[in-house]
Protein backbone atom coordinates (compact mmCIF):
# COMPACT_ATOMS: atom_id res chain seq x y z
CA UNK A 1 0.00 0.00 0.00
CA UNK A 2 1.01 3.05 -0.63
CA UNK A 3 -0.24 5.83 1.90
CA UNK A 4 0.61 9.87 0.69
CA UNK A 5 -0.23 12.89 2.26
CA UNK A 6 0.41 16.69 2.54
CA UNK A 7 2.07 18.78 -0.30
CA UNK A 8 4.12 15.86 -2.28
CA UNK A 9 0.63 14.56 -2.99
CA UNK A 10 0.54 16.58 -5.80
CA UNK A 11 3.35 15.54 -7.73
CA UNK A 12 3.14 13.35 -10.22
CA UNK A 13 5.21 9.86 -11.66
CA UNK A 14 7.02 10.27 -15.27
CA UNK A 15 4.76 8.84 -17.38
CA UNK A 16 8.06 7.23 -18.98
CA UNK A 17 8.79 5.67 -15.96
CA UNK A 18 7.87 2.33 -17.74
CA UNK A 19 5.19 0.70 -19.77
CA UNK A 20 1.75 1.56 -18.53
CA UNK A 21 -0.47 -1.16 -16.68
CA UNK A 22 -4.03 -1.77 -18.55
CA UNK A 23 -6.64 -0.84 -15.65
CA UNK A 24 -6.85 0.79 -12.30
CA UNK A 25 -10.37 1.06 -10.33
CA UNK A 26 -10.48 4.32 -8.47
CA UNK A 27 -12.55 5.29 -5.63
CA UNK A 28 -12.99 8.60 -3.75
CA UNK A 29 -13.97 8.39 -0.17
CA UNK A 30 -15.55 9.92 3.30
CA UNK A 31 -16.33 7.41 6.09
CA UNK A 32 -17.46 4.63 3.75
CA UNK A 33 -16.57 1.93 6.05
CA UNK A 34 -20.19 0.21 5.78
CA UNK A 35 -20.20 0.37 2.04
CA UNK A 36 -16.21 -0.37 1.29
CA UNK A 37 -15.84 -3.90 2.30
CA UNK A 38 -18.86 -4.77 -0.91
CA UNK A 39 -16.73 -2.72 -3.15
CA UNK A 40 -13.75 -3.90 -2.43
CA UNK A 41 -14.50 -7.28 -2.28
CA UNK A 42 -16.34 -6.62 -6.50
CA UNK A 43 -12.69 -6.05 -7.67
CA UNK A 44 -11.47 -9.39 -5.86
CA UNK A 45 -8.24 -8.29 -7.48
CA UNK A 46 -8.62 -8.30 -10.85
CA UNK A 47 -6.86 -5.03 -10.71
CA UNK A 48 -5.41 -2.39 -8.58
CA UNK A 49 -7.11 0.28 -6.52
CA UNK A 50 -6.47 3.52 -5.79
CA UNK A 51 -8.07 5.37 -3.34
CA UNK A 52 -8.92 8.92 -3.01
CA UNK A 53 -9.91 9.30 1.07
CA UNK A 54 -11.00 12.92 1.85
CA UNK A 55 -10.21 12.30 5.56
CA UNK A 56 -12.37 9.64 7.09
CA UNK A 57 -12.29 9.20 10.62
CA UNK A 58 -13.58 5.59 10.58
CA UNK A 59 -12.34 2.58 9.51
CA UNK A 60 -12.19 3.04 5.74
CA UNK A 61 -8.37 4.04 5.40
CA UNK A 62 -7.28 0.61 7.30
CA UNK A 63 -9.79 -1.20 4.91
CA UNK A 64 -8.42 -0.17 1.65
CA UNK A 65 -5.27 -0.70 3.14
CA UNK A 66 -5.62 -4.48 3.89
CA UNK A 67 -7.18 -5.14 0.46
CA UNK A 68 -3.94 -4.03 -0.78
CA UNK A 69 -5.07 -0.28 -2.23
CA UNK A 70 -2.98 2.76 -2.64
CA UNK A 71 -4.83 5.14 -0.48
CA UNK A 72 -4.14 9.19 -1.33
CA UNK A 73 -4.82 11.29 1.36
CA UNK A 74 -6.42 14.53 -0.44
CA UNK A 75 -8.67 17.31 1.01
CA UNK A 76 -11.88 17.85 -0.49
CA UNK A 77 -12.81 20.68 -2.98
CA UNK A 78 -15.36 19.37 -4.69
CA UNK A 79 -16.17 16.18 -6.97
CA UNK A 80 -14.76 17.40 -10.24
CA UNK A 81 -11.41 18.68 -8.48
CA UNK A 82 -11.33 14.65 -6.54
CA UNK A 83 -11.77 13.02 -9.81
CA UNK A 84 -9.14 15.08 -11.35
CA UNK A 85 -6.70 14.56 -8.75
CA UNK A 86 -7.67 10.71 -9.36
CA UNK A 87 -7.20 10.77 -12.72
CA UNK A 88 -3.38 12.95 -12.73
CA UNK A 89 -1.89 10.30 -10.11
CA UNK A 90 -3.36 7.82 -12.50
CA UNK A 91 -2.16 8.57 -15.83
CA UNK A 92 1.25 7.78 -15.60
CA UNK A 93 0.81 4.05 -14.57
CA UNK A 94 -2.44 2.93 -16.23
CA UNK A 95 -4.13 3.21 -19.59
CA UNK A 96 -7.19 2.96 -18.02
CA UNK A 97 -9.24 3.70 -15.05
CA UNK A 98 -13.13 2.83 -13.73
CA UNK A 99 -14.55 5.11 -11.16
CA UNK A 100 -16.14 2.97 -8.55
CA UNK A 101 -18.09 4.41 -6.12
CA UNK A 102 -17.98 3.07 -2.55
CA UNK A 103 -21.70 2.16 -2.65
CA UNK A 104 -21.43 0.17 -5.90
CA UNK A 105 -20.12 -3.28 -6.88
CA UNK A 106 -18.87 -4.14 -10.04
CA UNK A 107 -20.04 -7.62 -11.51
CA UNK A 108 -18.98 -10.92 -13.42
CA UNK A 109 -20.88 -9.68 -16.70
CA UNK A 110 -19.37 -6.05 -15.97
CA UNK A 111 -15.57 -7.22 -15.48
CA UNK A 112 -16.00 -9.12 -19.24
CA UNK A 113 -17.28 -6.19 -20.94
CA UNK A 114 -14.22 -3.90 -19.48
CA UNK A 115 -11.67 -6.56 -20.17
CA UNK A 116 -13.06 -6.51 -23.66
CA UNK A 117 -13.22 -2.63 -23.93
CA UNK A 118 -10.00 -1.31 -22.76
CA UNK A 119 -8.42 -3.81 -25.51
CA UNK A 120 -10.46 -1.37 -28.14
CA UNK A 121 -7.89 1.27 -29.55
CA UNK A 122 -10.85 3.08 -31.36
CA UNK A 123 -12.71 3.81 -27.67
CA UNK A 124 -11.77 6.42 -25.24
CA UNK A 125 -14.81 6.03 -22.72
CA UNK A 126 -17.64 3.81 -21.87
CA UNK A 127 -20.84 4.78 -19.69
CA UNK A 128 -22.30 2.36 -17.61
CA UNK A 129 -26.05 1.74 -16.59
CA UNK A 130 -26.81 1.39 -13.30
CA UNK A 131 -28.47 -1.20 -10.86
CA UNK A 132 -30.02 0.28 -7.95
CA UNK A 133 -31.34 -1.48 -5.39
CA UNK A 134 -32.83 0.50 -2.59
CA UNK A 135 -35.13 -1.38 1.10
CA UNK A 136 -34.37 -4.53 -0.61
CA UNK A 137 -35.90 -3.74 -3.86
CA UNK A 138 -34.44 -3.50 -7.37
CA UNK A 139 -35.95 -0.30 -9.04
CA UNK A 140 -35.85 -0.51 -13.06
CA UNK A 141 -37.99 2.75 -13.17
CA UNK A 142 -38.83 6.34 -12.05
CA UNK A 143 -35.36 8.30 -11.70
CA UNK A 144 -32.82 5.69 -12.79
CA UNK A 145 -35.12 3.88 -15.46
CA UNK A 146 -32.22 4.47 -18.08
CA UNK A 147 -29.11 6.26 -15.85
CA UNK A 148 -26.03 6.08 -17.62
CA UNK A 149 -22.42 7.35 -16.14
CA UNK A 150 -19.55 7.55 -17.75
CA UNK A 151 -17.03 5.56 -15.35
CA UNK A 152 -14.17 4.06 -17.70
CA UNK A 153 -12.22 6.39 -19.16
CA UNK A 154 -8.98 7.08 -20.60
CA UNK A 155 -7.02 9.26 -17.77
CA UNK A 156 -4.89 11.31 -20.03
CA UNK A 157 -7.93 12.53 -22.12
CA UNK A 158 -10.46 12.81 -19.59
CA UNK A 159 -11.19 15.59 -17.29
CA UNK A 160 -14.05 16.54 -15.30
CA UNK A 161 -16.12 19.92 -14.93
CA UNK A 162 -18.43 21.94 -12.87
CA UNK A 163 -17.98 21.78 -8.81
CA UNK A 164 -21.31 20.45 -8.49
CA UNK A 165 -23.49 17.56 -11.02
CA UNK A 166 -19.62 17.10 -12.51
CA UNK A 167 -19.03 15.35 -15.85
CA UNK A 168 -16.50 14.75 -18.21
CA UNK A 169 -17.10 16.72 -21.43
CA UNK A 170 -17.14 14.12 -23.56
CA UNK A 171 -17.49 15.87 -27.36
CA UNK A 172 -14.15 15.07 -27.77
CA UNK A 173 -14.12 11.39 -26.19
CA UNK A 174 -15.09 8.03 -28.16
CA UNK A 175 -17.57 6.96 -26.09
CA UNK A 176 -19.56 3.60 -25.94
CA UNK A 177 -22.31 1.96 -23.75
CA UNK A 178 -21.56 -1.12 -22.16
CA UNK A 179 -24.64 -3.41 -21.69
CA UNK A 180 -23.64 -4.90 -17.95
CA UNK A 181 -25.13 -2.74 -14.86
CA UNK A 182 -23.28 -1.88 -12.40
CA UNK A 183 -25.10 -2.60 -8.77
CA UNK A 184 -25.73 0.72 -6.78
CA UNK A 185 -26.46 -0.33 -2.93
CA UNK A 186 -26.20 1.97 0.15
CA UNK A 187 -25.35 -0.25 3.40
CA UNK A 188 -26.04 3.04 5.46
CA UNK A 189 -28.92 3.88 7.28
CA UNK A 190 -31.61 5.98 5.89
CA UNK A 191 -30.86 8.95 8.29
CA UNK A 192 -27.67 9.21 6.56
CA UNK A 193 -29.08 9.53 3.04
CA UNK A 194 -30.82 12.25 4.37
CA UNK A 195 -27.63 14.02 5.78
CA UNK A 196 -26.06 13.33 2.35
CA UNK A 197 -29.09 15.22 0.58
CA UNK A 198 -28.99 17.95 2.86
CA UNK A 199 -24.93 18.68 2.12
CA UNK A 200 -25.65 17.98 -1.27
CA UNK A 201 -28.66 20.42 -1.76
CA UNK A 202 -26.59 23.00 -0.23
CA UNK A 203 -23.89 22.95 -2.34
CA UNK A 204 -25.96 22.50 -5.65
CA UNK A 205 -28.02 25.89 -4.02
CA UNK A 206 -24.63 27.58 -3.51
CA UNK A 207 -23.75 26.53 -7.24
CA UNK A 208 -27.10 27.87 -8.34
CA UNK A 209 -26.53 31.27 -6.98
CA UNK A 210 -22.82 31.74 -7.56
CA UNK A 211 -23.67 30.57 -11.34
CA UNK A 212 -26.54 33.55 -11.49
CA UNK A 213 -29.87 31.59 -11.95
CA UNK A 214 -28.62 27.97 -13.85
CA UNK A 215 -25.29 28.91 -15.38
CA UNK A 216 -24.84 28.71 -18.77
CA UNK A 217 -24.72 26.47 -22.11
CA UNK A 218 -20.98 26.34 -22.34
CA UNK A 219 -20.36 22.85 -23.06
CA UNK A 220 -23.99 22.29 -24.89
CA UNK A 221 -24.61 20.40 -27.88
CA UNK A 222 -26.67 17.50 -29.28
CA UNK A 223 -24.08 14.35 -30.05
CA UNK A 224 -23.50 12.95 -26.60
CA UNK A 225 -25.02 12.57 -23.59
CA UNK A 226 -22.86 14.66 -21.46
CA UNK A 227 -23.84 17.75 -24.32
CA UNK A 228 -27.13 16.93 -23.78
CA UNK A 229 -27.53 16.64 -20.03
CA UNK A 230 -25.82 20.58 -19.87
CA UNK A 231 -28.57 21.62 -21.63
CA UNK A 232 -31.21 19.83 -20.00
CA UNK A 233 -29.67 21.25 -16.28
CA UNK A 234 -29.32 24.74 -17.76
CA UNK A 235 -33.67 24.19 -18.48
CA UNK A 236 -34.06 23.06 -15.54
CA UNK A 237 -32.36 25.77 -13.60
CA UNK A 238 -34.50 28.65 -15.72
CA UNK A 239 -37.67 27.02 -13.95
CA UNK A 240 -39.05 29.08 -11.53
CA UNK A 241 -38.12 27.59 -7.86
CA UNK A 242 -40.99 25.78 -6.36
CA UNK A 243 -42.03 25.11 -9.63
CA UNK A 244 -38.92 22.40 -10.42
CA UNK A 245 -39.85 19.50 -7.62
CA UNK A 246 -43.24 19.67 -8.89
CA UNK A 247 -42.31 19.30 -12.85
CA UNK A 248 -39.43 16.28 -11.15
CA UNK A 249 -42.23 14.44 -9.32
CA UNK A 250 -44.58 14.33 -12.32
CA UNK A 251 -41.34 13.19 -14.83
CA UNK A 252 -39.80 10.47 -11.89
CA UNK A 253 -43.15 9.33 -10.16
CA UNK A 254 -45.54 9.55 -13.66
CA UNK A 255 -44.03 9.78 -16.67
CA UNK A 256 -41.14 7.32 -16.16
CA UNK A 257 -43.70 5.01 -13.84
CA UNK A 258 -41.91 4.97 -10.66
CA UNK A 259 -45.00 3.51 -8.78
CA UNK A 260 -44.13 0.30 -10.96
CA UNK A 261 -41.57 -0.30 -8.20
CA UNK A 262 -43.93 -0.63 -5.51
CA UNK A 263 -43.62 1.42 -2.42
CA UNK A 264 -39.93 1.48 -2.16
CA UNK A 265 -39.96 3.27 -6.14
CA UNK A 266 -42.47 5.67 -4.80
CA UNK A 267 -40.40 6.52 -2.02
CA UNK A 268 -37.26 6.33 -3.39
CA UNK A 269 -38.49 8.52 -6.35
CA UNK A 270 -40.42 10.80 -4.19
CA UNK A 271 -37.04 12.21 -2.70
CA UNK A 272 -34.76 12.29 -5.36
CA UNK A 273 -37.83 14.27 -7.75
CA UNK A 274 -39.02 15.99 -5.03
CA UNK A 275 -37.87 16.03 -1.35
CA UNK A 276 -34.21 17.38 -2.70
CA UNK A 277 -35.10 19.40 -5.19
CA UNK A 278 -37.67 21.21 -2.66
CA UNK A 279 -34.53 21.76 -0.36
CA UNK A 280 -32.37 22.75 -2.69
CA UNK A 281 -35.15 25.79 -3.54
CA UNK A 282 -35.22 26.00 -0.06
CA UNK A 283 -31.77 26.90 0.58
CA UNK A 284 -31.65 29.04 -2.72
CA UNK A 285 -35.00 31.07 -1.45
CA UNK A 286 -33.22 31.41 2.08
CA UNK A 287 -30.54 32.46 0.90
CA UNK A 288 -32.26 34.95 -1.72
CA UNK A 289 -34.10 36.38 1.40
CA UNK A 290 -30.71 36.47 3.50
CA UNK A 291 -28.86 38.54 0.87
CA UNK A 292 -31.49 40.90 0.29
CA UNK A 293 -32.47 41.52 3.77
CA UNK A 294 -28.34 42.05 4.14
CA UNK A 295 -28.37 44.42 1.66
CA UNK A 296 -31.44 46.01 3.16
CA UNK A 297 -29.59 46.78 5.82
CA UNK A 298 -26.71 47.96 4.15
CA UNK A 299 -29.09 50.57 2.85
CA UNK A 300 -31.23 51.13 5.46
CA UNK A 301 -31.52 55.19 6.79
CA UNK A 302 -29.25 55.11 10.30
CA UNK A 303 -31.28 57.94 11.94
CA UNK A 304 -32.19 61.56 10.78
CA UNK A 305 -29.73 63.92 9.30
CA UNK A 306 -28.46 66.90 11.57
CA UNK A 307 -28.70 69.07 8.68
CA UNK A 308 -32.16 67.89 8.22
CA UNK A 309 -33.81 70.40 11.32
Amino acid sequence: MTHATGPEDHVVERADAGPRAPLAIILLTLNEELNLPKALASIDGRAPIIVVDSGSTDRTVALAAAAGATVLEHPFENYAAQRNYALERAAPRYRWVFFLDADEELTPALWRALEDTIREDAVDGAYVRLDVRWLGHRLVHGEYRDARVLRLMRPDKARFHRAVNERVDDRALRVTTLDARLIHRDAKPLAELFHKHIRYAQREALAYLERDVGGTLDGFHLRTKAGRMIGLRWLYNQTPLFARPLIRSVRGLVLRGAWRDGVPGLVHSSMKAFWFPLLVDLFIYEEKLRRAGALAREFAPRGRDPDEG
